[in-house]
């Protein structure tokens, strides 16, 4: 049996291995090569076998969330079967989050995206309305939780009260391999995201050894990151095959599958 990594190493399609990235970015604005970023990121799944990608706008200084959700509403409808949007929320105005996470889930969207290095931690009152929308919907909220940065310890306190939504914890691997691996024992809804644009040594190995298999998810964070060189991480892996086909695919289906309708 030819395995995944020698797959890749040929450049051989994936596609059949239904691939998911569980985070993904669009700029506003085209790239610095001018594509649209749409086209882009479409582009970048074609050429590396994923599926499906779950994407927010990739939000800059003085781009309301609306403008940043627009885009991604927009991109959602030229690639109806590829890309699928998380409502990137920005939570100066706790009641504006809430129009804006309602109005956006009731034009497809499937997430929430929040970023803490806009100086607000996850447990800021300004997010709650998302918390709470999600919870009845049991909606997957990606977070940025990079290492030891602000954040990641919140994720305990927010599953208590938040106890259906399913948080994706972004940057697993990166720094403090550990802290991702005690959090996710604390927490059973909990899932590990890969992306990151350096790892620890064997991430993915110490991940597959400390946490249920369950909760890893691949994600490529294409752009700024190269979705190949996020994907190679999880095909170089010394884990099983059908470990890296779970991770690849399967533990992001069985969480999407959760969404309560």
């Amino acid at each position: 049996m030819t395995t995944l990594l020698e797959k890749g190493r040929r450049g051989e399609s994936l596609a059949e291995y239904d691939i998911v990235d569980m985070h993904a970015h669009l700029m506003m604005g085209p790239v610095p090569w001018g594509e649209e970023p749409a086209d882009h990121l479409v582009r970048a799944m074609d050429q590396s076998g994923v599926r499906t990608s779950l994407v927010s706008s990739l939000a800059r200084s003085g781009f309301r969330m609306e403008a940043c959700n627009e885009l991604m509403h927009q991109a959602m409808r030229k690639y109806p079967d590829r890309l699928l949007g998380y409502v990137y929320v920005w939570p100066g105005d706790p009641q504006a989050v809430r129009t804006e996470v309602e109005r956006r889930l009731a034009q497809g969207f499937t997430g929430i995206k929040m970023l803490v290095l806009m100086g607000y931690d996850y447990v800021y009152p300004g997010y709650a309305p998302a918390f709470e929308i999600a919870n009845e919907r049991r909606l997957p909220v990606l977070l940025h939780a990079y290492g030891g940065q602000a954040g990641l310890d919140d994720v305990p306190v927010l599953a208590e009260r938040y106890p259906d939504v399913n948080f994706v914890l972004a940057h697993a691997g990166a720094q403090q391999v550990e802290h991702h691996i005690r959090i996710a024992g604390q927490v059973e809804h909990a899932y590990l995201e890969l992306c990151t644009s350096s790892a620890t040594y064997r991430a993915v190995e110490t991940l597959f050894e400390n946490v249920p298999l369950e909760r890893i998810v691949w994600g490529a964070d294409d752009l700024p990151l190269n979705m190949s060189h996020q994907l190679g991480k999880v095909l170089g892996a010394q884990i099983p095959e059908n470990a890296k086909e779970q991770i690849l695919s399967g533990n992001a289906r069985r969480l999407l599958a959760q969404i309560r309708t």
